[in-house]
């Protein structure tokens, strides 16, 4: 019950979980401390789950889905600039992470190789606008994190849709939340939600 209250009272959490129902296999790619990969997880037991991170909290991650007894999920701790799977995935997820790799382009395209033809990719990105309204008016954070997250992080950038779109070529944009404006507090931080229709993208 907490976990499906959870669910209701974060919009981003309830938009993304709608594209993993059904399907088989999800890749979170920067999973961090694995919160919402566990919370997944654990609302999803038909669906296998794999989080990667470079960072040590994914010792955490793991930690908190044993004590879960989550058999549907699996931590990898390594870089994403070096992370490479064979394995193909149903979804991929890459929220709020790729705005702060300097070589993202490597990373997206090895993150679209992984996934399978007529897969969800699910990505969040900062918006320039929102970036900009975000230092034009005062803002007062909900918590130490998302301050540090959004004021202190050394390298970070920002996408309008149509550079979004450019980035996903062979692919159709099916939906993403919330416009730019909505949320300029999070740097205009918007989830898209592309199906990967070719083979070669």
């Amino acid at each position: 019950d907490a976990v499906k209250t959870y669910y209701n009272k974060n919009r981003y959490l309830s938009f993304i979980q709608k594209y993993i129902v059904g399907r088989f296999t999800v890749l979170d790619a920067g999973c961090g401390t694995g919160f919402t990969t566990n919370l997944f997880a654990y609302d999803n037991p038909g669906v296998k789950f794999t989080g990667v991170d470079f960072a040590d909290s994914i010792d955490w991650a793991e930690k908190i889905s044993n004590k879960l007894n989550l058999e549907n999920v699996n931590f990898i701790k390594k870089d994403l600039n070096k992370f490479r799977s064979k394995q193909k995935y149903d979804v991929v997820i890459c929220q709020g992470v790729l705005h702060h790799i300097p070589l993202y382009q490597k990373v997206l395209k090895h993150l679209q190789g992984m996934l399978n033809t007529g897969g969800i990719f699910i990505i969040g990105l900062y918006h320039p606008w929102g970036k900009m309204l975000q230092k034009l008016l005062p803002t007062q954070y909900q918590s130490d994190v998302l301050e540090e997250d959004q004021e202190k992080n050394p390298f970070e950038l920002s996408f309008t849709k149509k550079q979004v779109v450019e980035m996903f070529k062979g692919y159709k944009l099916i939906n993403s939340y919330p416009s730019f404006l909505m949320n300029w507090r999070n740097g205009g931080l918007t989830v898209y939600i592309f199906k990967k229709e070719k083979i070669n993208v």
